[in-house]
This record gives C-alpha cells, sequence and structure tokens, in this order.
C-alpha cells in the first residue's frame, strides 16, 4: 500500500542516495553542490549542467505481486494437471519477462514525457533500469507505477553476457 508517508520516507531515502550519487544540488541550499565550482560551473567535467540538477540512479522495478500472481496460476495449473512441471517452468520465465518488459516500457514512457530524461540501460533480470536526466524527473520517476526504489546509478547491476532468466 502506497501511503503519503511511504513516499516521504522514500524521498528521503532517495536524496541521501542521489547525493551520494553527486547530485547534492536537490536539497535547494544556496551552496555549490559536491563537484561544483564557485562560479556555479562543473568542476568534474562530467556533463552536468552550471546548474548541477542532472542526476543518474538505478531504478527499482516493483513487480512482486504481479509476478506471485503470475506463479500463483501457474501452480494451479500444474496442480490440477494442465501443465507439466517443465512446461510450468518455462511458462514461469516467459511470464517474468513479460511483466518486468513491461515495467520496463511503462518507465520509458514516463522518461519520453519529461525533457532531457532517459532509461539508459535496463536489466530486466534484476528488475532494474538506469536512468539520467534532471533531477526532478529522476525523482518524479518514484511516482510512476511499476518504481519502488531509486538507489545510486553505481548500483545498476549491468547485464552480464549470456544471462538466462533462469540463472542457467
Amino acid at each position: 500500500m502506497d501511503t503519503p508517508r511511504r513516499r516521504v520516507l522514500a524521498a528521503a531515502a532517495t536524496g541521501s542516495t542521489l547525493g551520494l550519487a553527486g547530485c547534492g544540488g536537490l536539497d535547494g541550499s544556496d551552496g555549490d553542490a559536491p563537484g561544483q565550482a564557485d562560479d556555479g560551473t562543473d568542476s568534474a567535467g562530467d556533463g552536468s549542467d552550471a546548474q548541477g540538477d542532472r542526476a543518474s540512479a538505478t531504478v527499482a522495478l516493483d513487480v512482486r505481486s504481479e509476478i506471485q500472481a503470475a506463479r500463483e496460476d501457474i501452480e494451479t495449473r500444474v496442480e490440477d494437471g494442465n501443465l507439466s512441471q517443465d512446461e510450468a517452468r518455462a511458462e514461469l520465465l516467459d511470464a517474468q519477462a513479460e511483466i518486468v518488459s513491461a515495467a520496463v516500457d511503462d518507465l520509458e514512457s514516463y522518461a519520453a514525457g519529461v525533457d532531457g530524461l532517459s532509461v539508459e540501460d535496463a536489466n530486466e533480470r534484476a528488475g532494474a533500469a538506469l536512468v539520467t536526466g534532471p533531477a526532478t524527473g529522476v525523482l518524479g520517476a518514484l511516482e510512476t507505477e511499476p518504481v519502488s526504489a531509486l538507489l545510486s546509478a553505481a548500483d545498476f547491476p549491468a547485464p552480464q553476457d549470456g544471462d538466462q532468466p533462469n540463472g542457467s
């Protein structure tokens, strides 16, 4: 259940995470953000704008309930004798991939509506995406349906070559 208290706590945690990720300009203070020169320019030379309002973050996608519902449906069909164990495993893997892919699509739709925000990479196996853009847009991703948390961009679990959804 999403409550105002949960959103405040998530925003507070996100602010801390983005601060650790080098996005210290989100607090609204008049001080320079870390990595920002006294004249307001970016001393790190990493492409951030003079206002320091660019951010990158790992977005954790909350798809547990949908995957659990798919799992329960498949288990029921196995118990009823309508699916073999092998068919059930394959169907569950397909359902998981479809659910996570739909969540990534939702996040990409949100990003398309925010000027300068983009989904740089996605790891469907881990249920995570890497977003980059205006800090307010990155924070706003918390308001989208499939997003459960924002983490440091350094926490993005890069897909491995040859990754299989079933871990083999």
